[in-house]
């Protein structure tokens, strides 16, 4: 009986260390180019509507089989435009909006081990919300010796920006394994489905280039 108490317990122990050990946690961040999309409206030639701004998250995931992965990236991403939605999108001189989200995409992520799996490629698809901490709006007109003029928006109920957002995410990388850490590069792109502007259409886009580190616990 005391033989047998102690077989369960170990085979109760390993059944959580395995367990255990198909979690993984990480950390990535990068560079991020966003833009909106206006619909059908006709944009004047070489337009510039684009911003540049950082994002990084946390990783969290569980890992299914070999292959196959899911997990959460919750994290913080600045989006935004170089134009004021509408109509008719207005360029008022070097007029850029900057929209800081929090954002918590649920990711599926299928990985094609390489090479004895010392390395990896990788594909995600995912889905998730993100919520609008802070706006600002950049003005330095048309001059070089303009100051730059940095305004912040209001948000709430009275303001021109939706507050919540929401949208689909994809992303291709290629990463390497050393034991139980993996350093990987990695880009990706977000399509919103809100409009940032309340009474225009003017849904986010963007695509960003990380690099990240993962460990597996």
């Amino acid at each position: 009986m005391k033989v047998l108490k102690c077989f369960l317990l170990f085979t109760l122990c390993l059944s959580f260390q395995q367990l255990y050990a198909q979690f993984s946690l990480g950390l990535k961040g990068g560079y991020i180019n966003a833009w909106q999309d206006y619909g059908d409206v006709e944009l004047p030639e070489n337009a510039q509507i684009d911003v540049n701004g950082i994002n990084i998250s946390a990783l969290a995931y569980f890992r299914i089989n070999k292959y196959l992965q899911i997990g959460i990236e919750p994290g913080f991403v600045q989006r935004g435009a170089a134009c004021i939605p509408g109509w008719m999108p207005i360029f008022e001189g070097d007029t850029a909006f900057e929209l800081n989200y929090v954002e918590a995409p649920l990711m599926v992520s299928g990985n094609l081990p390489l090479f004895k799996s010392k390395f990896e490629v990788f594909g995600k698809l995912g889905y998730g919300v993100s919520y609008l901490a802070s706006a600002y709006r950049e003005e330095t007109g048309w001059g070089n010796d303009n100051p730059v003029i940095r305004t912040k928006m209001d948000l709430g109920e009275n303001s021109i920006l939706n507050q919540f957002d929401h949208g689909a995410y994809s992303g291709l990388g290629v990463a390497y394994n050393f034991g139980v850490h993996q350093v990987f590069i990695e880009s990706n792109y977000y399509r919103g489905f809100t409009n940032a502007e309340r009474f225009n259409q003017s849904q986010n886009r963007s695509v960003n280039f990380n690099l990240g580190y993962i460990i597996s616990l």
